[in-house]
């Protein structure tokens, strides 16, 4: 009958049906209603009924709404409910007031003593209001109670896309022949560079069972990460790969989403040619309150298909962990913001 979300509230039909019942309950449940059989008196009776449950009902909804905007988070729910109980008493007070005075300027037959009749008012004004107030309450707690479900299943799924197109596209097999191919060259050649590209290797993977299913990581974390994969690109690349950092020395504060960093260098080296004519810079560094990471283009022609799924991916997690948007620029150089998260936030 009510539906609460963030863009509005969609209550037609609870005002069509109540509005209508509390009249009919008012009239039935009115002192007056055998003082006199007029149907005049009668008619008059309902008519102001309506009038005084519609402006309540309306008054209600417009201080809810005002309220639910001016403290939106849950955190605020006593304080927006504190502030608005005392708005809608002086409410009441003021508009039991006018009712009262205008009753006993065009009285219905009750013959009441003003203070008594005002008395009255308040006392039917406080249940109209509270059971006003308690259905708009019910519909936000339970509005909002859908929509954190629903925002939770819609990251499950993110995360869960995620893992698959990590473990499809970035850590893929194609990545690990590679891998193991520059290996078979490599032992023959330099054995001690051998241990360690294999120590490298195992730290990738390591770190791909270890953070899967996280949601945040520090960014030193992912740096250090990042580090073991660019190694082994680099063992395939060599100087016609470059990458540089321009990051502050503290990171602890910082958080980001696992894999971001490296799915974006990832596409980086995947989209683009790597070539001692064409080497291929990628700098990740801050600006503001974003990690950018950006590569000069030199886009392959052939051979590599774009989807976008990685970049959308990306996108849509940020959006849901942070309600901050990824910001994608293509000029002379490609570049992807990544919004910087802070422990503060979390």
């Amino acid at each position: 009958m009510i539906i609460a979300n963030k863009n509005g509230l969609n209550d037609k039909w609870a005002r069509l049906i109540g509005i209508p019942v509390i009249v009919i309950l008012l009239v039935f449940t009115s002192d007056n209603r055998g003082i006199s059989t007029s149907s005049k008196v009668l008619v008059v009776s309902i008519a102001k009924y309506v009038v005084y449950v519609i402006i309540y009902w309306e008054c209600s909804r417009f201080i809810f709404l005002y309220m639910r905007n001016r403290f939106p988070a849950l955190k605020q729910t006593a304080r927006r409910i504190i502030i608005q109980s005392l708005v809608m008493f002086f409410f009441i007070l003021l508009a039991g007031l006018v009712i009262a005075g205008f009753n006993h300027a065009y009285p219905n037959g009750s013959g009441e003593p003003f203070l008594a009749e005002y008395e009255d008012i308040i006392r039917k004004s406080l249940v109209l209001l509270g059971i006003v107030t308690i259905i708009y309450e019910c519909a936000y707690f339970f509005g909002r109670w859908e929509h954190s479900l629903y925002e939770s299943e819609r990251l499950k799924k993110e995360s869960l896309i995620s893992q698959l197109e990590l473990l499809k596209n970035q850590i893929s097999p194609h990545f690990l022949f590679n891998s193991l191919n520059a290996l078979i060259t490599l032992v023959p050649e330099d054995p001690k560079l051998s241990v360690l590209f294999i120590q490298r290797l195992s730290n990738v993977y390591r770190h791909v069972l270890n953070y899967n299913e996280k949601n945040i990581i520090d960014l030193g974390i992912e740096l250090k990460f990042l580090d073991d994969y660019i190694f082994l690109n680099k063992m395939r690349f060599g100087e016609n790969l470059h990458i540089v950092y321009q990051l502050p020395v503290n990171l602890e504060l910082i958080k980001v989403i696992p894999f971001t960093l490296q799915m974006l260098v990832e596409n980086a080296i995947k989209h683009n040619i790597v070539s001692g004519k064409k080497p291929l810079t990628i700098t990740i560094s801050k600006a503001g309150n974003f990690i950018v990471v950006k590569n000069n283009l030199q886009v392959k022609t052939s051979g590599v298909e774009s989807t976008g799924t990685g970049l959308q991916n990306i996108t849509n997690r940020y959006e849901l962990l942070t309600n901050k948007k990824v910001e994608i620029v293509t000029d002379t150089d490609f570049s992807v913001s990544l919004p910087i998260i802070y422990d503060s936030e979390l």
